[in-house]
Protein backbone atom coordinates (compact mmCIF):
# COMPACT_ATOMS: atom_id res chain seq x y z
CA UNK A 1 0.00 0.00 0.00
CA UNK A 2 1.36 3.62 -1.03
CA UNK A 3 1.56 6.22 1.27
CA UNK A 4 -1.39 8.50 2.04
CA UNK A 5 -1.43 12.41 2.50
CA UNK A 6 -3.85 13.86 5.34
CA UNK A 7 -3.84 17.79 5.82
CA UNK A 8 -5.10 17.66 9.57
CA UNK A 9 -5.81 19.51 12.50
CA UNK A 10 -3.42 18.66 15.61
CA UNK A 11 -5.68 17.07 18.01
CA UNK A 12 -5.38 14.10 20.84
CA UNK A 13 -5.32 11.76 18.75
CA UNK A 14 -1.99 12.59 17.04
CA UNK A 15 0.10 13.14 20.35
CA UNK A 16 0.90 9.32 20.82
CA UNK A 17 1.56 8.59 16.84
CA UNK A 18 3.84 12.22 17.19
CA UNK A 19 5.39 10.09 20.31
CA UNK A 20 6.06 7.22 18.60
CA UNK A 21 7.27 8.33 15.30
CA UNK A 22 9.95 11.24 17.63
CA UNK A 23 11.05 8.43 19.99
CA UNK A 24 11.64 6.05 16.81
CA UNK A 25 14.55 8.88 15.62
CA UNK A 26 15.11 10.88 18.90
CA UNK A 27 14.74 8.32 21.75
CA UNK A 28 12.62 8.85 24.73
CA UNK A 29 14.50 11.70 26.33
CA UNK A 30 13.91 14.65 23.93
CA UNK A 31 11.45 16.82 24.51
CA UNK A 32 9.74 16.22 21.08
CA UNK A 33 9.11 12.69 22.41
CA UNK A 34 7.30 13.59 25.51
CA UNK A 35 3.68 13.52 25.76
CA UNK A 36 2.90 16.73 28.06
CA UNK A 37 5.52 19.02 25.17
CA UNK A 38 3.53 17.92 22.35
CA UNK A 39 0.57 18.35 23.64
CA UNK A 40 1.46 21.87 25.34
CA UNK A 41 3.23 23.00 21.87
CA UNK A 42 0.65 21.75 19.48
CA UNK A 43 -2.91 21.85 21.04
CA UNK A 44 -2.33 24.52 23.55
CA UNK A 45 -1.10 27.58 21.68
CA UNK A 46 -3.52 30.59 22.31
CA UNK A 47 -2.84 31.84 19.07
CA UNK A 48 -4.30 29.03 17.03
CA UNK A 49 -4.64 25.51 16.16
CA UNK A 50 -1.59 23.69 15.06
CA UNK A 51 -2.20 22.02 11.28
CA UNK A 52 -0.61 18.41 10.71
CA UNK A 53 0.94 17.47 7.12
CA UNK A 54 0.71 13.60 7.60
CA UNK A 55 1.71 10.77 6.05
CA UNK A 56 0.43 7.76 7.00
CA UNK A 57 1.53 3.94 5.60
CA UNK A 58 -1.10 1.00 6.46
CA UNK A 59 -3.15 3.59 9.00
CA UNK A 60 0.27 3.99 10.76
CA UNK A 61 1.88 7.47 11.26
CA UNK A 62 5.49 7.29 9.13
CA UNK A 63 6.14 11.21 8.40
CA UNK A 64 5.16 14.60 9.72
CA UNK A 65 5.35 18.32 9.45
CA UNK A 66 3.22 20.60 11.65
CA UNK A 67 2.39 24.31 10.98
CA UNK A 68 1.79 26.47 14.52
CA UNK A 69 -0.01 29.18 13.72
CA UNK A 70 2.29 32.28 14.57
CA UNK A 71 0.29 35.44 14.84
CA UNK A 72 2.75 38.89 13.06
CA UNK A 73 1.98 42.54 13.78
CA UNK A 74 2.46 44.96 11.15
CA UNK A 75 1.56 48.87 10.93
CA UNK A 76 -1.79 47.92 13.16
CA UNK A 77 -2.84 44.71 10.98
CA UNK A 78 -2.12 41.17 11.78
CA UNK A 79 -0.89 38.42 10.04
CA UNK A 80 -1.71 34.53 10.58
CA UNK A 81 1.76 32.65 10.12
CA UNK A 82 2.39 29.09 9.50
CA UNK A 83 5.59 28.32 11.65
CA UNK A 84 6.83 25.28 9.98
CA UNK A 85 8.12 22.69 11.94
CA UNK A 86 8.69 18.90 13.51
CA UNK A 87 9.99 17.66 9.97
CA UNK A 88 10.17 13.99 10.15
CA UNK A 89 10.09 10.73 8.10
CA UNK A 90 10.66 7.42 9.85
CA UNK A 91 13.77 5.40 8.79
CA UNK A 92 12.37 3.16 6.66
CA UNK A 93 10.04 5.36 4.62
CA UNK A 94 12.75 7.98 3.61
CA UNK A 95 13.38 8.56 0.08
CA UNK A 96 12.07 11.22 -2.52
CA UNK A 97 8.51 9.61 -2.98
CA UNK A 98 7.72 10.81 1.11
CA UNK A 99 9.63 14.10 0.68
CA UNK A 100 7.67 15.16 -2.31
CA UNK A 101 4.43 14.01 -1.09
CA UNK A 102 5.28 16.50 2.34
CA UNK A 103 6.07 19.94 0.39
CA UNK A 104 2.93 18.83 -1.76
CA UNK A 105 1.01 19.08 1.42
CA UNK A 106 2.47 22.39 2.02
CA UNK A 107 0.21 23.81 -1.15
CA UNK A 108 -2.58 22.68 0.42
CA UNK A 109 -2.24 24.62 3.83
CA UNK A 110 -5.09 27.39 3.84
CA UNK A 111 -6.12 29.87 6.09
CA UNK A 112 -2.36 31.46 6.40
CA UNK A 113 -1.12 34.79 5.20
CA UNK A 114 2.23 33.20 5.16
CA UNK A 115 4.64 30.43 5.54
CA UNK A 116 7.85 30.99 7.61
CA UNK A 117 10.53 28.31 8.13
CA UNK A 118 13.44 28.90 10.75
CA UNK A 119 15.76 26.30 8.89
CA UNK A 120 18.15 24.80 12.10
CA UNK A 121 20.44 23.32 9.73
CA UNK A 122 22.04 22.78 6.27
CA UNK A 123 19.73 19.40 5.46
CA UNK A 124 16.56 21.39 6.31
CA UNK A 125 17.46 24.28 4.22
CA UNK A 126 17.90 21.96 1.10
CA UNK A 127 14.84 20.57 1.31
CA UNK A 128 13.09 24.45 1.88
CA UNK A 129 15.50 25.29 -0.87
CA UNK A 130 15.44 22.64 -3.64
CA UNK A 131 12.33 21.07 -3.03
CA UNK A 132 10.24 23.25 -2.08
CA UNK A 133 12.18 26.11 -3.74
CA UNK A 134 11.27 28.75 -1.04
CA UNK A 135 13.19 31.73 -0.56
CA UNK A 136 15.57 32.25 1.98
CA UNK A 137 16.05 35.97 2.90
CA UNK A 138 18.59 35.98 5.83
CA UNK A 139 20.42 34.27 8.13
CA UNK A 140 20.30 34.58 12.02
CA UNK A 141 23.21 35.99 13.43
CA UNK A 142 25.65 34.70 16.90
CA UNK A 143 26.83 36.70 19.56
CA UNK A 144 28.61 34.85 22.35
CA UNK A 145 29.88 35.78 25.22
CA UNK A 146 32.43 33.27 26.91
CA UNK A 147 31.87 33.15 30.86
CA UNK A 148 34.17 30.37 31.67
CA UNK A 149 36.74 30.52 29.11
CA UNK A 150 39.32 27.39 29.72
CA UNK A 151 35.89 25.04 30.35
CA UNK A 152 34.68 26.28 26.98
CA UNK A 153 37.87 25.49 25.08
CA UNK A 154 37.88 22.45 26.73
CA UNK A 155 34.62 20.93 26.42
CA UNK A 156 35.04 22.06 22.85
CA UNK A 157 38.10 20.26 22.10
CA UNK A 158 40.84 23.08 21.53
CA UNK A 159 42.92 21.83 24.86
CA UNK A 160 43.00 18.81 26.31
CA UNK A 161 43.09 19.72 29.97
CA UNK A 162 40.67 21.71 32.31
CA UNK A 163 42.91 21.72 35.16
CA UNK A 164 43.39 25.51 34.82
CA UNK A 165 39.79 25.99 34.61
CA UNK A 166 39.11 26.42 38.43
CA UNK A 167 41.54 28.90 38.43
CA UNK A 168 41.20 31.16 35.36
CA UNK A 169 37.48 30.90 35.03
CA UNK A 170 36.35 32.49 38.28
CA UNK A 171 38.95 35.47 37.35
CA UNK A 172 37.15 35.61 34.16
CA UNK A 173 33.82 35.40 35.91
CA UNK A 174 34.77 38.60 37.64
CA UNK A 175 36.26 40.75 34.87
CA UNK A 176 33.37 40.00 32.69
CA UNK A 177 31.05 40.88 35.84
CA UNK A 178 32.55 44.16 35.75
CA UNK A 179 32.14 44.46 32.21
CA UNK A 180 28.46 43.74 32.26
CA UNK A 181 28.06 46.03 35.63
CA UNK A 182 29.56 49.11 33.99
CA UNK A 183 27.68 48.00 30.58
CA UNK A 184 24.25 48.92 32.11
CA UNK A 185 23.43 50.79 35.90
CA UNK A 186 20.57 52.41 36.23
CA UNK A 187 18.82 53.63 39.24
CA UNK A 188 15.11 54.45 37.36
CA UNK A 189 15.60 51.32 36.21
CA UNK A 190 14.41 48.17 38.24
CA UNK A 191 15.20 43.95 37.17
CA UNK A 192 12.47 41.56 39.19
CA UNK A 193 11.28 37.57 38.28
CA UNK A 194 7.55 38.76 39.43
CA UNK A 195 5.25 38.09 36.92
CA UNK A 196 3.04 41.34 35.81
CA UNK A 197 -0.52 41.31 35.46
CA UNK A 198 -2.10 40.72 31.90
CA UNK A 199 -2.96 44.29 31.38
CA UNK A 200 0.43 45.27 31.63
CA UNK A 201 1.62 42.88 29.20
CA UNK A 202 -1.20 44.34 26.66
CA UNK A 203 -0.41 47.74 27.70
CA UNK A 204 3.23 47.22 26.75
CA UNK A 205 2.74 45.36 23.74
CA UNK A 206 0.37 47.96 22.31
CA UNK A 207 2.77 50.48 21.10
CA UNK A 208 3.61 51.80 17.35
CA UNK A 209 7.18 49.76 16.13
CA UNK A 210 6.50 51.79 12.85
CA UNK A 211 7.59 49.83 9.60
CA UNK A 212 8.62 46.69 11.32
CA UNK A 213 7.25 43.27 11.62
CA UNK A 214 6.83 41.90 15.73
CA UNK A 215 5.51 38.81 16.25
CA UNK A 216 2.70 39.09 18.90
CA UNK A 217 3.49 38.96 22.58
CA UNK A 218 0.31 39.53 24.01
CA UNK A 219 -0.23 37.96 28.05
CA UNK A 220 -1.38 35.17 26.87
CA UNK A 221 0.96 34.48 24.71
CA UNK A 222 3.64 34.75 26.93
CA UNK A 223 1.93 32.69 29.67
CA UNK A 224 1.84 29.78 27.72
CA UNK A 225 5.32 30.19 26.09
CA UNK A 226 7.42 31.03 29.29
CA UNK A 227 5.51 29.68 32.21
CA UNK A 228 3.30 26.76 30.87
CA UNK A 229 5.79 24.81 29.19
CA UNK A 230 6.04 21.35 30.91
CA UNK A 231 9.71 20.77 29.86
CA UNK A 232 11.56 23.79 28.65
CA UNK A 233 12.36 26.31 31.94
CA UNK A 234 13.35 30.14 31.65
CA UNK A 235 14.14 32.54 33.19
CA UNK A 236 12.06 35.33 32.60
CA UNK A 237 13.36 38.99 34.36
CA UNK A 238 11.03 41.92 33.82
CA UNK A 239 12.68 45.73 33.37
CA UNK A 240 10.60 48.65 35.24
CA UNK A 241 11.11 52.18 34.47
CA UNK A 242 9.51 54.36 37.35
CA UNK A 243 7.51 51.36 37.78
CA UNK A 244 6.23 50.94 35.04
CA UNK A 245 6.43 47.49 32.90
CA UNK A 246 8.89 48.60 29.84
CA UNK A 247 10.14 45.25 29.02
CA UNK A 248 11.43 41.64 29.39
CA UNK A 249 14.19 39.81 29.05
CA UNK A 250 14.26 35.33 28.61
CA UNK A 251 17.12 33.62 29.19
CA UNK A 252 17.07 29.18 29.09
CA UNK A 253 20.35 26.95 30.07
CA UNK A 254 20.63 24.03 27.25
CA UNK A 255 23.56 22.26 25.51
CA UNK A 256 24.14 23.20 22.14
CA UNK A 257 26.73 21.17 20.30
CA UNK A 258 28.52 20.21 23.20
CA UNK A 259 28.48 23.24 24.91
CA UNK A 260 26.67 24.51 28.42
CA UNK A 261 25.02 27.77 27.05
CA UNK A 262 23.02 30.01 28.78
CA UNK A 263 20.66 31.24 25.31
CA UNK A 264 18.70 34.78 25.30
CA UNK A 265 15.38 33.54 24.39
CA UNK A 266 14.01 36.53 23.89
CA UNK A 267 14.04 40.41 24.96
CA UNK A 268 11.18 42.59 23.96
CA UNK A 269 9.73 45.78 25.03
CA UNK A 270 8.39 49.08 24.14
CA UNK A 271 9.31 50.46 20.89
CA UNK A 272 10.53 53.69 22.58
CA UNK A 273 12.66 51.45 25.09
CA UNK A 274 16.59 53.29 25.64
CA UNK A 275 19.78 51.45 24.54
CA UNK A 276 20.58 51.48 28.39
CA UNK A 277 17.52 49.61 29.35
CA UNK A 278 18.15 46.77 27.69
CA UNK A 279 22.29 46.76 28.45
CA UNK A 280 20.76 46.82 32.41
CA UNK A 281 18.63 43.88 31.54
CA UNK A 282 20.96 41.62 30.25
CA UNK A 283 23.30 42.85 32.97
CA UNK A 284 21.14 40.95 35.30
CA UNK A 285 20.06 37.95 32.89
CA UNK A 286 23.64 36.77 32.61
CA UNK A 287 25.14 37.57 35.74
CA UNK A 288 22.01 35.73 37.14
CA UNK A 289 23.70 32.66 36.04
CA UNK A 290 24.48 30.92 39.29
CA UNK A 291 27.42 30.38 40.69
CA UNK A 292 27.96 27.21 38.59
CA UNK A 293 27.50 29.10 35.74
CA UNK A 294 27.50 28.21 32.11
CA UNK A 295 30.44 28.03 29.35
CA UNK A 296 28.83 30.52 27.21
CA UNK A 297 26.39 33.56 26.79
CA UNK A 298 24.65 33.30 23.24
CA UNK A 299 21.69 35.38 21.10
CA UNK A 300 20.68 34.19 18.36
CA UNK A 301 18.19 36.15 16.41
CA UNK A 302 18.30 38.77 14.54
CA UNK A 303 20.52 41.34 16.00
CA UNK A 304 20.51 43.98 12.90
CA UNK A 305 17.96 46.24 14.59
CA UNK A 306 15.75 46.24 17.95
CA UNK A 307 16.44 44.83 21.38
CA UNK A 308 18.76 41.91 20.48
CA UNK A 309 20.49 44.51 18.66
CA UNK A 310 20.91 46.38 21.52
CA UNK A 311 21.93 44.04 23.71
CA UNK A 312 24.82 42.65 21.81
CA UNK A 313 27.19 44.63 22.98
CA UNK A 314 30.69 44.10 25.19
CA UNK A 315 31.07 41.39 26.52
CA UNK A 316 29.02 39.68 23.73
CA UNK A 317 31.32 39.33 20.35
CA UNK A 318 28.87 38.61 16.53
CA UNK A 319 30.33 35.53 15.92
CA UNK A 320 31.64 35.20 12.06
CA UNK A 321 29.23 33.04 10.20
CA UNK A 322 32.45 30.82 9.00
CA UNK A 323 32.81 29.94 12.38
CA UNK A 324 29.26 28.79 13.06
CA UNK A 325 28.80 24.84 13.21
CA UNK A 326 25.54 25.91 11.59
CA UNK A 327 23.72 28.37 10.01
CA UNK A 328 20.09 29.13 11.07
CA UNK A 329 18.05 30.44 8.18
CA UNK A 330 14.68 32.35 7.47
CA UNK A 331 12.76 31.35 4.15
CA UNK A 332 8.96 32.51 3.32
CA UNK A 333 6.39 32.56 0.80
CA UNK A 334 3.46 34.54 1.12
CA UNK A 335 0.02 32.86 0.41
CA UNK A 336 -1.94 36.21 0.01
CA UNK A 337 -0.85 39.56 -1.57
CA UNK A 338 2.48 40.40 -0.12
CA UNK A 339 1.55 43.02 2.87
CA UNK A 340 5.16 44.19 3.69
CA UNK A 341 9.15 42.76 2.87
CA UNK A 342 10.60 39.94 4.75
CA UNK A 343 14.09 42.25 5.39
CA UNK A 344 16.85 42.07 8.30
CA UNK A 345 16.50 45.19 9.03
CA UNK A 346 12.58 45.19 9.63
CA UNK A 347 11.87 41.48 10.55
CA UNK A 348 11.84 40.84 14.48
CA UNK A 349 12.80 37.20 15.43
CA UNK A 350 14.46 35.82 18.66
CA UNK A 351 14.47 32.53 19.84
CA UNK A 352 11.05 33.13 21.50
CA UNK A 353 9.64 33.23 18.14
CA UNK A 354 11.12 29.57 17.63
CA UNK A 355 10.43 26.06 18.88
CA UNK A 356 13.85 24.84 19.09
CA UNK A 357 14.52 26.11 22.73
Amino acid sequence: MSLELRIEQIEEQHIEPYMRLSRSEYGEAAAVSQYDHLRWKFIENPQGPSIGIHLYKDGELVGRMAALTRTFAYRGRRFRAAHIVDFLVHAQHRGMNSLFQLASGLKRLSGFDFLLIMAPNPAGAAVWEQFVKMREYFDLSVAAAPLRPIALLHSSGKIRSGILAPVIDPLWKLLSGVAFRLRGFSRRISITTEWPRPDEFDQMSANDWGDRVIGLRSAEFLEWRYRRSPVFRYNVYFLREDGELRGYFVTRRAVYDGIDCLFVVDAFGRSDMREKAWRVASNAGVRRAGDSSPEMAMILGNTAWGPLAAVNRIPFLKVPPRFLPRKTAIYAEWRTEPAFEIREDNFYVALGDSDVV
